[in-house]
């Protein structure tokens, strides 16, 4: 969500620190549950700080999103019952879509297209969360993958989500 709101000029990232730049109030509810903290405090945070707020609100973002997705045909939810106890499936409607994000972030690891800074957070999240297996079943390519990583610039935004990410594995290793 950072880097949609610094690419459409919302926040900046300035030594780590988010700044607002523009204060109107925005038509994406998940732009606006994001800004709302934002235009309420006082001085500017660090991003780090930010994203670490936001994770503690992570249902509540995780909510908006699905919201979001169904209302854009992304997403379907279907209500399903276990033993008398209704819950919600979340059922992905466009498989198509995945598997170019999928395609998209693997041709950025692999060095074979132009690093954009969503693919390069991408690339970082699939990374810090174990998750090349999945994309690389191979290990040879897990290998030139995991060596490619390591050779993208590095931007605030992208420091901070591996920050972000450290701190969550941190927290899940503690709760062990």
């Amino acid at each position: 969500m950072f880097v949609e709101l610094v690419n459409k000029e919302i926040i900046t990232i300035e030594n780590e620190a988010v700044h607002l730049v523009n204060p109107t109030h925005q038509y994406d509810e998940i732009h606006e549950y994001i800004l709302n903290p934002i235009r309420l405090w006082k001085k500017d945070l660090r991003i780090r700080i930010w994203i670490s707020w936001f994770y503690f609100r992570g249902s509540k973002i995780k909510k908006l999103f699905i919201q979001s997705l169904v209302r854009k045909s992304v997403l379907r939810v279907e209500e399903k019952w276990f033993l008398f106890i209704p819950y919600h499936k979340v059922c992905l409607m466009d498989r198509e879509l995945v598997e170019s994000i999928r395609k998209e972030v693997e041709m950025t690891i692999l060095g074979r297209t132009a690093a954009s800074d969503e693919s390069i957070i991408l690339a970082q999240m699939v990374a810090q969360n174990n998750l090349f297996e999945r994309i690389f079943p191979d290990k040879a390519k897990q290998k030139e993958a995991d060596f490619n990583l390591n050779k993208f610039p590095e931007t605030q935004v992208s420091r901070a989500v591996k920050l972000a990410i450290h701190m969550r594995n941190a927290r899940f290793a503690a709760l062990r």
